[in-house]
C-alpha cells in the first residue's frame, strides 16, 4: 500500500475551528478548578495549545530520541520506519489512522525525542493555589509554548501576566495567543512579553512581582531553536550555563519579586545533571527561603510517568 506523505504532511497538525476554540476556552474560563490537588480535570484545553504552538513543538527535540518529530515528518525515509513500526505493533497502535498513530508512537517510541509542554491547568491551579488575589503579578521568566500564559490569562483572579522568552520565532507567536485569548474572554490584565533571555536584567520590573513560576531549560536537556539566544549556545558546558544562566536569572527574579512574594519553579534532574539542588542552593544564597516541595506527576511519555518537582520559595 502506497503512502501519501503530502497528505500526513498537510494534515498532521489539525486545523480547528476558531470558533470551536474559543468555545472551549469559555468553558476552561468559567469551569472551577479543584486547586487542592495539582491533577489534570480538563484536557480538552491542550487542544488550543495545539493549535497555535504543535508546529513548533514538533520542530524541538529532547536527548530521550535521535529526532525530532518534523524530522521524522519531512523525510520519507524516517516516516517510512515510524509507519512500519505502528503496523508491525497493531496491539498498541490499534486502527486508527496514519496521522493519529504518528502522534502515538512520538510519544511513545525511543526513536523520537519528543519535547513535552507544561499542562495549562496545573499552571492555573498553582497561580490560584499559591496567589488567590485579584489582580496580582504573574512572572513568566521561560515562556515556551504558551501553557502558563494561558494559565494565567483564563483565571478569573484577572493576572497581570509578564512573560520572558528568547526565542524570536516563539516570541511572536506568544503575542498571537496573547491577543487571542485576551479578545475571547476580555481578561482585564495587563500582559508584556520582552523578546530576552531571563538572565538579562530588566529593571522596569523590580520589585513589580508578587508570583514568578516558570519551567526553565534544563541546559542542553531539549532543543529548541539553534538561535544564538539560546543559553546553551551562550554558555556551552554545565558550569558556565550555571554560573551565567541560573544565577542571574535567580538574581533578576528576586529583584523582581515584591517582599514576601513567591519564586516557584518546576524542575527534574536527568542522569547528566542534579538541576534541582544547584537551582535551590543559588536561590537560597540570593534570600529566598524554602516553604516547601511538592512533587507533580507528568507524563513524559505515553507509558512512563515521572514526578517533577515544584519548589515553592519566598522572599522574605
Amino acid at each position: 500500500m502506497s503512502i501519501d506523505y503530502e497528505y500526513i504532511r498537510e494534515n498532521i497538525h489539525v486545523k480547528y475551528d476558531e470558533l470551536y476554540l474559543k468555545k472551549i476556552l469559555l468553558s476552561f474560563y468559567n469551569q472551577s478548578l479543584d486547586i487542592s490537588t495539582f491533577s489534570i480535570e480538563n484536557r480538552n484545553i491542550n487542544k488550543v495549545l495545539n493549535y497555535f504552538f504543535e508546529d513548533l513543538l514538533y520542530n524541538a527535540k529532547s536527548k530521550n530520541g535521535k529526532y525530532s518529530p518534523s524530522q521524522i515528518i519531512n523525510n520519507d525515509i524516517l516516516l517510512d520506519i515510524a509507519l512500519k513500526y505502528i503496523n508491525e505493533h497493531r496491539n498498541f497502535y490499534h486502527n486508527k489512522s496514519d496521522i493519529t498513530n504518528l502522534k502515538d508512537f512520538f510519544f511513545s517510541s525511543s526513536m523520537v525525542g519528543k519535547v513535552t509542554n507544561f499542562n495549562p491547568v496545573i499552571a492555573r491551579k498553582i497561580f490560584e493555589y499559591y496567589m488567590p488575589f485579584q489582580n496580582s503579578t504573574i512572572f513568566d521568566y521561560s515562556c515556551g509554548y504558551g501553557s502558563r500564559m494561558l494559565g494565567a490569562l483564563s483565571s478569573k483572579y484577572d493576572y497581570n501576566y509578564i512573560g520572558i522568552d528568547p526565542y524570536t520565532h516563539l516570541y511572536k507567536r506568544l503575542l498571537l495567543f496573547s491577543d487571542w485569548i485576551k479578545n475571547t474572554i476580555h481578561n482585564n490584565g495587563d500582559t508584556i512579553l520582552f523578546n530576552t533571555g531571563s538572565e538579562t536584567p530588566i529593571p522596569s520590573l523590580f520589585n513589580k512581582i508578587d508570583l514568578s513560576f516558570s519551567s526553565p531549560p534544563y541546559f542542553n536537556y531539549e532543543i529548541y531553536t539553534e538561535e544564538y539566544s539560546q543559553s546553551y549556545i551562550k554558555y556551552p558546558t554545565y558550569n558556565e550555563w550555571k554560573n551565567n544562566y541560573i544565577l542571574p536569572t535567580i538574581i533578576n527574579i528576586y529583584n523582581y519579586t515584591k517582599p514576601n512574594g513567591l519564586h516557584i519553579v518546576n524542575l527534574q534532574d536527568t542522569k547528566r545533571i542534579k538541576i534541582i539542588k544547584d537551582w535551590l542552593d543559588i536561590a537560597l544564597a540570593t534570600g529566598f527561603k524554602l516553604e516547601e516541595i511538592r512533587n507533580i506527576e507528568t507524563l513524559k511519555r505515553k507509558s512512563t510517568k515521572t514526578e517533577n518537582k515544584l519548589l515553592v520559595m519566598r522572599k522574605s
